[in-house]
C-alpha cells in the first residue's frame, strides 16, 4: 500500500472546507444560527487520535525490537507481529488522517465564514477547537502509517560496503 501523500489531503480538506464554508453562509443567510462545534465531537476526534496511537504501541516495540536485534546480530529475532493487525492499522491510520483532513476542511471553512462576518461570535473558539483536534488525528493517521512501514527482510540483510553482490 502506498503512503498517504500530501496532496491526497489537500485533495480532500479543499472541497470540505469549501461546503464548510459555502453551508454555513446558506444557513447564516437564511436566518439560521452558525454551525458550531459541540464539546463531545471534538473530544471524539481527541479520543480516536489517542486510540489510534495506542493500537500503535505494538509495532512501535516490534520495530525497537528489530532494530536492536540489527545492532546486536546474537540476539534472536523478535517475534513477528500478526500480519492482518498490521493491515489493519494501516488501513485504520490512512483512514483517520483522511477523515481527519476533512473535519479539518470543514472547520477551516466554519471559520473563514465566521472570520469574515461582519460580527465574529463566540463560538469560533469551539470551531478552533475542533480544528486543532482534527489536525491532530491527521498528524496521529500519518505517524502510525509511518511506524507500520517496515523494511524488506532483503533491505535488512543488506551486504556491507566493499562486498560483492552474488
Amino acid at each position: 500500500m502506498k503512503p498517504t501523500k500530501i496532496l491526497t489531503l489537500i485533495g480532500w480538506l479543499i472541497p470540505t472546507a469549501t461546503a464548510g464554508y459555502l453551508l454555513s453562509k446558506i444557513i447564516t443567510t437564511n436566518g439560521g444560527q452558525v454551525p458550531v462545534t459541540q464539546l463531545n465531537l471534538i473530544l471524539t476526534l481527541v479520543v480516536v487520535s489517542v486510540i489510534l496511537g495506542s493500537f500503535a504501541v505494538p509495532m512501535l516495540r516490534y520495530r525497537r525490537a528489530l532494530a536492536e536485534q540489527l545492532k546486536n546480530s546474537n540476539s534472536p529475532r523478535p517475534k513477528r507481529l500478526n500480519p492482518f493487525y498490521a493491515v489493519r492499522l494501516l488501513i485504520l491510520a490512512k483512514a483517520t488522517a483522511i477523515s481527519g483532513a476533512m473535519f479539518s476542511g470543514w472547520h477551516i471553512g466554519v471559520i473563514w465564514m465566521q472570520l469574515s462576518s461582519p460580527v465574529t461570535p463566540s463560538s469560533i473558539w469551539q470551531n478552533a477547537f475542533a480544528l486543532v483536534a482534527s489536525i491532530l488525528m491527521v498528524v496521529v493517521g500519518l505517524i502510525v502509517e509511518r511506524i507500520c512501514r517496515i523494511k524488506d527482510d532483503a533491505e535488512l540483510e543488506a551486504p556491507k560496503t566493499g562486498e560483492a553482490l552474488a
